[in-house]
Order: C-alpha cells, then structure tokens, then sequence
C-alpha cells in the first residue's frame, strides 16, 4: 500500500497524497464538481486535477497535481511580472473551456458558493497562489474546486488580482495598478470590463466576509478560526483602501 502523506493547506490534518492521488474531505457539491472536472478532462484539460470519485468515508479521491504550491507571505518568485502573465493566461484558459459547460447546468447543481450574475462561466471562485501548482516559475495547474461556482468573468478575475498582485492596503498602490493592468492586458479585459474592477472586488470581498460570517455562525470550525485570526478586519481594511484609491486605480489601469 503507498505511504500517506498529509498536504498542508487551509484544512490541517484533513487532506493526504496517496500514491499520485490526492484524498481529501467531500462535500455535497463534489459530485457536481467531479461533473465539471470530468468534462474538462474530456475536452483534453490536462491542468486540473482528475476525478476518481467518493469512498466508504465520504472523501473525494482525485489525481495529484505535480508542482509547488504557494501562501502567503508570496516568496519574491511569486511577484514577478512573469507569474502575473502566467496566472492570467491559465486564468484565460481555464475559462476558454469553463464557459463551454454553462449550457450543460440543469439549475439543479449545487455549489458552496452562490451563483452570480451574469453567468458567463464556471468560476473558479479562489483562484489564488494557494490553489495553483507552480513549475519552471510558471503557472500550470489549478487545485481546489471547492468554491467552483458560475457567474461573470471579472468576478474570477478581479479576484485572482486581489490575491496575485496582492492588491491590499499595506501595498504599494502604484505597483499595485501596473501588475493589474499587466493581469488585465493579458488576460483581454476590455475597457468597459475594467471600469468596473474596483466595484466588482469589493462586492467580491463583501461576498466573501458574508460567507464566512455565515459558516462561522453554523458552526465551521475552520471559518470560526479563520475570523478570530482576523480575516474579517484586513478583507474590511482593503475594501477601505480601494473605495478611497478606485478613481486612481481605475484611470492606471486603463492607461495605454
């Protein structure tokens, strides 16, 4: 039998590596996730990871994706312009085969996390240096479908700057709003799209402080954890910061 080995990430203790795959807690949403992961390995994905269904114990079995995987504080590696780039394109392209399964949702499917409107594609919902494999300083896989969920491109992607850039109050504001636009740049964002960035991820970081708050209050250990660590105060500090810089970020961001 292989050995088994604990991954570290947000749920300690919870989730091991076994052989070349992953074992890890499910939810009532995973089929509906393995549904979507399936699909996409169908239409060739090989950058998420492959679905092999549920156990006797109720965990989710899925193929291990080779690479490293990064949190916070990010190492200088992390914030480079070249990982900006890298992020963004496997963003694009997450979303290039993500929008296909939209005309397959029966309304029936159930997610951790509301759907949003308009629905454009299947959100990633978290796609953060924490949930994408790193190889050769490149982005090349995507891990963690808990929070998958459909709704509009800029809800994914304004998230995806707030984490990669990061784009929080104690930064530099300056560098802040050239990494986004080369995030922005790359991925195609039209200029209609980005006027409404700012506005766009602080709903996204409103959502999310709701979320927890939530979870917390029905008795999520993890989320109760997460709000006494003081997750709630830095999403509220940065949504300070960008109501009080969105003119600023929106003009640099929309520079030629």
């Amino acid at each position: 039998m292989n050995n088994k080995e604990e991954l570290t990430g947000g749920r300690i203790g919870k989730i091991h590596k076994i052989g070349e795959t992953v074992v890890r807690p499910s939810n009532k949403w995973t089929k509906d996730i393995h549904c979507f992961l399936q699909f996409l390995h169908e239409e060739g994905v090989n950058f998420v990871p492959k679905p092999y269904g549920i156990n006797e114990k109720e965990e989710e079995i899925i193929s291990f994706m080779p690479g490293d995987v990064f949190n916070y504080p990010l190492p200088e590696k992390l914030l480079t312009d070249s990982m900006i780039v890298s992020s963004s394109k496997l963003l694009l392209e997450f979303h290039k085969y993500s929008e296909k399964y939209v005309t397959r949702l029966t309304n029936d499917e159930q997610w951790m996390l509301s759907e949003t409107y308009p629905i454009e594609v299947m959100c990633h919902g978290d796609f953060a240096p924490y949930n994408v494999t790193v190889e050769n300083n490149e982005a090349t896989g995507i891990i963690d479908f808990d929070t998958l969920h459909p709704g509009p491109k800029m809800w994914d992607i304004a998230y995806a700057i707030y984490r990669w850039v990061p784009f929080d109050y104690h930064g530099n504001l300056k560098e802040q709003i050239r990494k986004s636009k080369l995030f922005l740049d790359t991925y195609g964002v039209d200029s209609e799209s980005k006027n409404s960035f700012v506005g766009v991820l602080i709903k996204r970081l409103k959502s999310l402080i709701d979320f927890m708050r939530f979870e917390a209050s029905n008795g999520n250990k993890d989320f109760q954890l997460h709000i006494e660590e003081g997750h709630i105060e830095l999403y509220l500090n940065d949504i300070g910061y960008l109501e009080r810089n969105e003119e600023q970020i929106t003009q640099g961001i929309k520079s030629i």
